[in-house]
């Protein structure tokens, strides 16, 4: 009777969406053949090409140039916003220490999210392995960052002319949309990492995901978002980054 048991509840219990079934099915994808292959710009998919962030993620042999890249926009990128900010604001050469500031507390926001996403990940049943999950969640701030980037311009400009309110509430829209861009992009990169492994392990091509498995992968989404909002809320306030 307790074998029963056990054979129900594991047959019950909901499958991850982000792993296959089989152990083949677990194994590592094959390494693509790069000859013949157009060379890819990380910058462009970040933007606009979510589905391709995807293949790299599914792949071992580009993980790690993503996870790189990643870092070394999300780095570029909030440290040529808060050196902007601070030279708007009249910070004159000490441009360097909120420029620094700014991407090393992002980085570190992203660590320390990591830990209660991947245990809400496991509570709901659709865990990521971990080296793909830390790779979603950089490119997702790398999006941010850019659109983070593109605003310092507009933001130096607006606080020139006018530093009582238009350049405050610049400073403070660019973060909220680079937010909602980067927790877009981690809703949009999960949603499409789970239906290619659902394709792949169902052999279908056309498969989709289940309405149960795409609420699931929903949830994860928007505690993705929120954790790494909340860290990073958190930091900026105990750094003084763009002080």
């Amino acid at each position: 009777m307790e074998a029963i048991s056990r054979s129900v509840t594991l047959t019950v219990e909901p499958l991850t969406p982000f792993m296959p079934w089989s152990v083949e099915e677990r194994a590592p994808l094959p390494e693509p053949g790069a000859a013949g292959q157009p060379e890819r710009q990380l910058l462009v998919e970040l933007l606009r090409e979510p589905s391709s962030i995807v293949e790299r993620l599914l792949d071992p042999s580009q993980l790690q140039g993503l996870v790189l890249g990643s870092v070394g926009v999300i780095a570029a990128g909030t440290s040529v916003f808060a050196a902007t900010s601070s030279a708007a604001r009249g910070g004159g050469e000490a441009w360097a220490l909120p420029a620094a500031l700014a991407s090393m507390n992002v980085l570190m926001s992203l660590a320390a999210s990591l830990g209660p996403i991947y245990a809400a990940s496991i509570l709901v049943a659709a865990r990521v392995p971990l080296a793909r999950l830390v790779a979603a969640l950089l490119a997702s701030a790398a999006t941010g960052s850019l659109l983070l980037a593109g605003l310092a311009p507009p933001l130096y400009l607006l606080w020139r002319l006018d530093a009582e309110w238009a350049g405050p509430l610049l400073l403070t829209a660019a973060f909220l949309l680079s937010g909602a861009a980067a927790g877009a992009r981690i809703h949009g990169l999960l949603s499409l990492m789970a239906e290619s492994v659902t394709r792949a392990a169902l052999g279908n091509p056309t498969a989709r995901l289940s309405g149960e498995d795409a609420w699931r992968v929903g949830i994860l989404a928007r505690v993705s978002w929120m954790m790494v909002a909340f860290t990073s809320g958190l930091g900026f306030w105990a750094f003084d980054a763009l002080g």
